[in-house]
């Protein structure tokens, strides 16, 4: 992981309570190497339709939150599961921050 003490960067709205690991990266992609990245299944089911196109109204689709390095959320993020793969598609897609009132527990030891 990469130490910063200071973050200049744009911000993506996900203003909803109880974001969850499965929502971050579903549970079908957590037999994928690590090595392949997991950057590409973050919010797979959110971003992308059953013909793997990008839903337009997904916020992380949009410009300019596409290079969005921090996401500000409601409560309870990353709640669910102990999910690791969460943790790795988040840094894996740029995301450096996340503000929130209150974090699942696979954050507080990644």
């Amino acid at each position: 992981m990469q130490r910063f003490e200071k973050l200049m960067a744009l911000a993506a709205p996900l203003d909803e309570k109880n974001i969850d690991t499965d929502q971050l990266v579903p549970a079908r992609f957590l037999m994928k190497s690590r090595a392949d990245g997991y950057a590409q299944y973050l919010f797979y089911d959110r971003r992308f339709d059953a013909e793997g196109d990008e839903k337009a109204d997904f916020i992380l689709n949009q410009a300019p939150f596409r290079t969005a390095k921090i996401i500000v959320s409601d409560a309870n993020f990353g709640s669910g599961s102990s999910r690791e793969h969460a943790v790795w598609a988040l840094m894996e897609y740029g995301i450096r921050a996340v503000i929130a009132p209150s974090f699942g527990p696979i954050f507080l030891r990644q």
